[in-house]
């Protein structure tokens, strides 16, 4: 009998709470290095079976107990290393590490160009030190060899040592950063000395960027755990007093790789190593060397990264999880211990032949804490559970209905489970390549952001664009990283639509989209750049010609008429060249007007249609004056408004009006009329100029907007005009989103009548408020 729903719900719940709480405690254990202390013993134990002989191409050149007896006190004159290195050069070695900081200037010059004219017989590699903190309140302090022996030197690498926690150095950063400067360790610089090039340990490390336990203005990357095969004094080693006496053959440096190091005591150069036994350590120099082995013989151990070791961590956890769900307990038991070997043997395997460094421990002990925690009810009350919401998922619709029906799955348990979760999956990677297609088919590039800025998604324009302009794929990149060429920045928050430039020039219109989740939570963004390069270019070409018009054309011209003004020109000369000059100044003002009325953005504001007729009345009162003209204004009482820009909704009234003046003959009437029409739904403001003036046929009336159209006729060849004046009227009416229209007969005049939304009608479409882009 199946247990009533509310319980089968509290056994699930309790089954979701034990592998998050449980997961979530092994994860802070892994990562937080909770069970540090007993992956190091299996890690040491691990290192003391797997130990093999030294690489024979290694020796170390000891300065010793019975070199500091025979020399003297440390620090030595810089002439007993010239010397020993000039000894090294005779050996022919092949390359040499000379592990001794040589980082202040001596006294005297020539004793330090005497070393470096000996450091450069032979390829030799000099050590830099990193004191943290550094002097002064610096965070930290390069200290390098002085200037003759790092010009000599072959190369400088970094010798710095990394201690786990309980004191003991098993691990090395072969690279370390201070600012721009990268430095390689002393031991990778020897290793490429042989291979000619970076050590396959270094290609094969990727570090995190930077370790967890780097001091401030230090970055250390490439982590690896030295397998570590000598013990202290297994390492093929010559005296520094020997060497320098002559009492070494040849043929024992011949070739070889020689790293000369402290190992005297008191030197303060010793560190416990995974191979030290009781109180024994290990010298510097032969730490070195165990590293240089390792990174030869290609043995380098690597940690797991943070995300591969939490998998490997939870993996296991999550088997034993996923048997509660199907197994009894006695089962459970089995498969617990059964993982728990699996762990520890994979992770000595993973260690010994793989050379990959997995802690086993937290895992061990979240295995053994979490067994106990589950019960054969709850794992069948959970497993039928399961199949009861998989079956209520597949039967719901398919946001892409495959047009056939899914089979009901039948037999044992977990087979029907893992048909439906099939199923389920399928229908996931369905909608899944449907939402891939559609971004892949965008024609702008197009990327898909996590809620922390990372790219999910991008199309291959979004692919094209940043591998132009930031130099790698954007998939799983975070976009102000990837947009960091673009000025400016495309703002996050706060703004829909921006605009940037990239460094080749090219322009973008960059719309954000907020992407929610079904609660209303913001899951991430979709971010689309749009190449606008060439509307911009057309845009600037646009502005070029009206920069000509409103300048460079109209200056000749008003020139013309100066000259006209100030020289005595024949009359009927000089009235041509006027009405030629004039006409031309005309032509040039109209298309600008009607050029910047189709693209500039508006400035609405609430505008009175009555203030705005009797303004343009006033300004054309002189030359209506001129032609004996009876002018009626409007005789509204009430303000009529409309939401626009008034200073276009003026020169549109002064042109119909500078129209009816001119195409009126004297004594003739003009009537400016402003209304609210309520026959319309809604109601509108009317604007109606007519005159008693001369006059056209219909059809022409009907073209009358187009642009260069003017009124035919023997009557109308003195009237001034290039017939732009009503094609900016219509413009700017239209903008408005009004309409305009024209009734006129031959001899019985022309009315225009302009209709304009109210203002105060919350349901009429408000005007634009940016550039008419649908016009071009």
């Amino acid at each position: 009998m199946r247990p009533p729903q509310a319980q089968r719900r509290r056994i699930l719940a309790e089954w979701v709470a034990v592998a998050a709480l449980s997961s979530i405690v092994l994860l802070l254990a892994v990562l937080g290095g909770a069970a540090t202390r007993l992956d190091n013993l299996f890690y040491d134990a691990m290192t003391r079976l797997s130990a093999r002989p030294p690489s024979a191409d290694i020796v170390v050149v000891a300065i010793d107990n019975r070199s500091i007896a025979e020399i003297g006190r440390w620090p030595w004159p810089r002439s007993e290393h010239a010397t020993l290195l000039r000894r090294l050069a005779e050996a022919k070695p092949r390359a040499v590490a000379y592990d001794v900081l040589l980082v202040d200037p001596d006294r005297d010059p020539a004793v330090d160009a005497d070393l470096a004219a000996a450091v450069a017989l032979t390829p030799t590699l000099l050590p830099a030190s990193f004191d943290v903190p550094g002097r002064d309140g610096a965070p930290y302090e390069i200290a390098l060899p002085v200037r003759p022996l790092r010009a000599a030197a072959a190369g400088v690498g970094h010798v710095n040592v990394a201690f786990d926690a309980d004191g003991v150095v098993r691990r090395a950063f072969l690279s370390q950063h201070a600012g721009d400067q990268e430095w390689p360790h002393l031991m990778e610089l020897m290793a490429r000395q042989t291979g000619g090039g970076p050590s396959p340990t270094w290609r094969a490390a990727r570090p995190p960027a930077a370790a967890p336990d780097t001091p401030p203005g230090i970055v250390r990357t490439r982590p690896v755990m030295v397998a570590y095969g000598a013990r202290p004094g297994d390492i093929r080693t010559v005296s520094f007093v020997d060497l320098m006496r002559g009492e070494t053959p040849a043929e024992v440096l011949r070739d070889r790789l020689v790293l000369v190091g402290a190992t005297a005591d008191g030197l303060g150069d010793r560190y416990a190593t995974p191979l030290s036994g009781g109180e024994e350590v290990m010298p510097g120099v032969e730490m070195q060397a165990n590293l240089l082995d390792t990174l030869l013989s290609g043995r380098a151990v690597r940690p797991l990264d943070r995300t591969p070791l939490a998998l490997f961590a939870l993996a296991p956890l999550w088997v034993v999880l996923a048997g509660f769900l199907v197994l009894r307990p006695r089962a459970n038991l089995a498969l617990g211990l059964a993982v728990a070997a699996v762990v520890l043997i994979g992770s000595g395997l993973l260690l010994v032949f793989g050379r990959i460094w997995a802690p086993p421990a937290a895992t061990l002990v979240a295995l053994a804490l979490v067994l106990p925690l589950w019960s054969w009810r709850r794992l069948e009350a959970s497993s039928a559970f399961m199949t009861t919401e998989l079956r209520r998922f597949a039967a719901e619709p398919d946001v892409l209905p495959t047009g056939a029906a899914t089979a009901r799955p039948a037999g044992e348990v977990i087979a029907q489970q893992m048909d439906l979760m099939e199923a389920a999956l399928e229908q996931a990677r369905d909608l899944r390549r449907f939402l891939h297609d559609v971004i892949q088919g965008l024609p702008d590039a197009t990327v898909v952001l996590a809620a922390d800025g990372k790219v999910l998604v991008a199309n291959r324009a979004a692919e094209n664009l940043f591998a132009a302009i930031a130099g790698r794929a954007p998939v799983g990149e975070t976009l102000d990283h990837l947009a960091a060429a673009l000025t400016p920045q495309p703002a996050a928050d706060g703004e829909v639509e921006t605009e940037a430039t990239a460094p080749d020039g090219r322009t973008f219109v960059v719309r954000r989209t907020p992407l929610l989740t079904a609660r209303g939570g913001r899951a991430g963004e979709i971010v689309r750049y749009a190449d606008v390069t060439s509307l911009k270019a057309a845009g600037r070409q646009r502005e070029d010609i009206l920069q000509l018009l409103t300048h460079d054309m109209r200056s000749p011209q008003v020139s013309i008429l100066a000259l006209l003004d100030n020289h005595p020109v024949a009359p009927d000369l000089s009235t041509r060249l006027r009405g030629y000059a004039r006409r031309t100044l005309d032509l040039a003002d109209d298309f600008v007007h009607l050029s910047r009325a189709e693209t500039a953005s508006l400035t609405t504001e609430p505008v009175d249609m009555v203030e705005v007729a009797l303004d343009a009345l006033d300004d054309l009162w002189p030359q209506s004056q001129a032609k004996s003209l009876m002018v009626n204004g409007p005789d509204a009482d009430t303000p009529l408004l409309v939401a626009g820009d008034r200073g276009l909704l003026t020169r549109t009234l002064i042109n119909l009006l500078d129209n009816a003046i001119k195409y009126t003959e004297p004594g003739g009437r003009i009537t400016c009329d402003v209304r609210l029409d309520e026959s319309r739904s809604p109601p509108r403001v009317v604007c109606t100029i007519a005159d008693t003036g001369r006059g056209m046929p219909p059809e022409e009336a009907a073209q009358v907007f187009e642009r260069f159209r003017r009124a035919r006729g023997e009557a109308n060849r003195g009237v001034s005009g290039a017939g732009l004046g009503l094609a900016f009227v219509q413009t700017v009416v239209q903008r408005h989103g009004g309409a305009i229209t024209c009734e006129s007969r031959p001899g019985e005049g022309t009315r225009f009548e302009i209709v304009l939304p109210r203002l105060d009608q919350p349901d009429e479409p408000e005007p634009e408020s940016d550039s008419l882009a649908a016009l071009g």
